[in-house]
């Protein structure tokens, strides 16, 4: 086999080239602090990288989504705390009404109150959230729950359904309650055995009428009629209750999900500066042990060996 001074060169020039392409890609590794600085460099790493990266953004959404829900169940919580405060009152009303020693003059100022009542919750039956959106009115969002009629009716037009929104992977949790399910109907008797539903705020006009008109059966039915209603209220704080702790125990599950991802990530990406920077030194060490010796083969040609 025969040998060149032109091989031995090219030889040498294609061994320090190497050298100077992993001195180069060590730098920019450290420039950049990551381990791969374009995915060629490792196919299968970076398809890993990609994946936790993708895993990392889902957990960025479901984040939001529970911000979202967050607020709109403080919304509800808010409305639902003032229509049990202003149900308390009512009954308390109710009570005070049904006693005996009042006249009818009495009984005619609560009515009013009863009645100042009455539309203060007609109006918390109508929150709307940050986004301007009905919260009990079911999916119909755009339009109020309850609307008064021509005949001074309050009643239902939102529908049934909930909305949920997914905060992890399996877990969904809905955001709003219809609202003929908080405020809600009572069963009222009728002749014959029979009953019937009467609405929400049925309900309290009768019980303001009867109050004007000095009915003590009326009084007594609005008393039991209004307890029942107090306790709806109650079992729709209780529901909201146990997905606003949905919400709080997600949150702790998320913040999990989030550091292990994010520890797997920087495993997986982020560069050991310490281990780098020895690995760079010894390949400098390497390039220049390249370079000196290529300096002084370059001088020397076949003729000194055969002298």
């Amino acid at each position: 086999m025969k040998i060149s001074n032109a091989q031995l060169f090219d030889s040498s020039i294609a061994q320090m080239n190497l050298k100077q392409s992993n001195v180069a890609e060590m730098q920019a590794k450290l420039a950049s602090g990551k381990q791969l600085v374009k995915p060629s460099d490792d196919a299968h790493q970076a398809a890993l990288i990609q994946r936790l990266n993708s895993a990392m953004q889902r957990q960025d959404v479901f984040e939001r989504s529970l911000d979202g829900a967050d607020s709109r169940l403080a919304t509800e919580e808010t409305a639902l705390m003032g229509a049990e405060n202003l149900l308390q009152r009512i009954r308390e009303l109710a009570i005070q009404g049904s006693n005996d020693t009042l006249n009818d003059a009495d009984r005619n100022i609560i009515a009013k109150e009863v009645g100042h009542l009455r539309d203060s919750l007609f109006s918390l039956s109508n929150t709307q959230d940050t986004s301007g959106n009905y919260i009990f009115s079911g999916t119909a969002v755009n339009n109020p729950a309850f609307v008064l009629g021509g005949d001074g009716a309050m009643t239902y037009q939102g529908n049934q359904n909930q909305t949920s929104i997914d905060i992890s992977e399996t877990r969904q949790v809905a955001i709003n309650r219809p609202g003929d399910k908080v405020f809600s109907s009572v069963a009222r008797a009728t002749g014959g055995g029979g009953s019937e539903s009467i609405g929400f705020f049925k309900v309290l006009s009768d019980f303001s009428n009867a109050l004007t008109t000095g009915n003590d059966a009326g009084l007594a039915q609005g008393l039991t009629e209004i307890s029942a209603l107090t306790g709806d209220i109650a079992v729709s704080l209780a529901d909201l209750g146990g997905r606003m702790n949905t919400i709080d125990s997600q949150r702790d599950v998320l913040a999990d999900t989030k550091l292990r991802y994010q520890n797997l990530l920087s495993n997986a990406q982020d560069l050991d500066y310490a281990t780098a920077v020895t690995k760079l030194s010894a390949q400098i060490l390497s390039l220049e042990a390249a370079q000196a010796s290529f300096a002084k083969i370059s001088q020397l040609s076949l003729f000194d060996y055969i002298r």
